[in-house]
């Protein structure tokens, strides 16, 4: 490729650019991020792979009467073919599968980029297209999550090309919108809340009476649904769009389970999220409401997640790529505009210095950053020890045993006990398994009170030799220290030598 190419072109030139620590993540960055993009996604789909079912969600491997377990099976049945796929190449090796899985991210995630840079060169112009570009390519945290399995990640792209059909004045209107539809309806069945964004954009339709687009819009939103959604469930159900119907049931029963948080809280995220340009980006974003259909699409997604009581910060990822776009060029045109800011642009110009000062040390950092390393090694360890039936994890210290990724172990065929309370039999619970999986391990979670809890197991199952331990990452402590609720502990892994 010649390099003349590259500088006429700056598209290519900022994919390039974006591509490089994507590249890099999907190598060095190994682990998960949070418990849903490994759990309710790899340990899934690599159970149904080797003929198991980690989560009991298939209805042929439930008890009782078969019930939906709420999530969408489009995400995860991708990566059911993709490690059938990996057996039929044989490749068995869980991390060598998760590189290439990291890798097809990477790629999926370039979508994001280069179809921000065209919304952005739309409503901007070149200039600010430009830098918009290279902030979607190498804000902190946009690479590191890209190779992740978040579904809250992965339907981003179809939100964006969403909205750059809508956008497109070229060809075809009724067209652009049937395209558009698609691509949204697609992204619902990746992440249901998205139906959200999608409810908005066509609120936007009908107020720009854009009579012609309402209709095909709306057709191609449910087209998608009805053949994957619908299709999925009803093979599996016998019945389509069960796993909406259990996903809405579930969260209107369960909407302050988990996080209550005020309504203004994924404002605060997305002011922080952006660093020091962040209440910049939210203020274009909230004084110039054009164009009307992906800023009432964003509006929707956005007013919705802040009125309802659960609140996770990554819940409000899907939207963050065009908060930016559409904040930023709001922000660029008014800020060139303003007499105020004419007079202090070296006052911008630090802002901006500032914040790519502090956005590349967190781009390098994150890059490189082994997510859940100690359990991930911790299983890693397991899966290479000899006879092992099953584990008992040891959590007393904090009474709240984490799930640990039996993928990395490369089995599904072992018991599992959690022990959070001192008082527990240890020897009633270990008989309470057949022995082909009773457990001859327990993993000790956490160095608090190590050798009490050591020496309390031993009294009741005889002596541990213990096999090695398994650390958090540097970025895993610190993320512990700045909020103890994320819990990345030192893991300890012992073998009953005579049970």
């Amino acid at each position: 490729m010649r390099p003349t190419r590259i500088l006429r072109d700056p598209l290519l030139a900022i994919t390039l650019i974006a591509l490089v620590p994507r590249l890099l993540a999907a190598l060095f960055s190994g682990g998960y991020f949070a418990q849903d993009d490994h759990f309710l996604v790899i340990e899934s789909a690599a159970s149904w792979a080797d003929g198991s079912d980690y989560n009991n969600w298939l209805p042929w491997h439930q008890t009782g009467t078969p019930t939906p377990s709420g999530h969408s099976m489009v995400y995860p049945g991708l990566h059911f073919l993709l490690f059938k796929l990996f057996h039929l190449l044989g490749l068995h090796d869980p991390e060598g599968a998760m590189i290439v899985i990291r890798l097809l991210h990477a790629l999926w995630s370039l979508v994001v980029v280069r179809t921000g840079y065209r919304i952005a060169a739309e409503l901007g112009g070149a200039e600010i297209a430009w830098r918009i570009g290279l902030l979607l390519a190498l804000f902190y945290f946009m690479p590191f999550l890209a190779v992740r399995n978040l579904v809250e990640v992965a339907c981003i792209p179809f939100l964006m090309l969403g909205v750059r059909s809508l956008m497109r004045q070229d060809g075809t209107p009724w067209r652009s919108a049937l395209v558009a539809g698609i691509w949204l309806g697609l992204a619902m069945n990746v992440r249901f809340q998205t139906m959200l964004f999608a409810a908005g954009a066509g609120s936007g339709l009908l107020l720009e009476r854009r009579w012609r687009e309402v209709v095909p819009f709306a057709l191609g939103v449910a087209l998608p649904i009805v053949l994957l959604q619908g299709g999925i469930d009803l093979f599996i159900w016998g019945r389509p769009f069960a796993e909406i119907g259990e996903y809405v049931r579930y969260n209107a029963a369960n909407a302050t389970t988990y996080f209550d948080q005020p309504w203004y809280n994924y404002l605060l995220v997305l002011a922080g999220i952006f660093l020091f340009i962040g209440p910049f980006v939210l203020f274009g974003y909230f004084r110039r409401w054009r164009p009307l259909v992906p800023w009432l699409a964003v509006f929707a997604f956005l007013a919705f997640h802040s009125w309802h009581p659960n609140k996770q910060e990554r819940f409000i990822l899907p939207i963050v790529p065009l908060v930016l776009v559409l904040g930023s060029t709001a922000w660029e045109r008014w800020r060139t505009a303003s007499e105020w800011w004419s007079r202090r642009a070296v006052l911008w110009r630090w802002i901006m210095g500032a914040t790519w000062a502090l956005n590349v040390l967190l781009l390098v950092v994150l890059t490189f950053t082994y997510s859940k390393r100690g359990r991930v090694e911790a299983m890693k360890m397991l899966g290479g020890l000899p006879e092992v039936h099953g584990y008992i994890e040891e959590d007393s210290a904090e009474g709240e045993a984490p799930l640990l990724p039996l993928y990395y172990m490369g089995r599904w065929d072992i018991g599992q006990a959690w022990v959070t309370d001192t008082t527990t039999d240890l020897c009633a619970l270990r008989a309470g398994f057949i022995p082909a999986v009773r457990p001859n391990y327990v993993l000790f979670i956490g160095e608090e009170d190590l050798n009490g809890r050591m020496a309390r197991v031993q009294r009741q199952l005889g002596p541990l030799r213990v096999e090695g331990e398994a650390r958090p990452s540097l970025v895993d402590r610190v993320v512990h220290w700045l909020n103890p609720v994320n819990r990345n502990e030192t893991i300890v892994v012992t073998r009953l030598e005579r049970p």
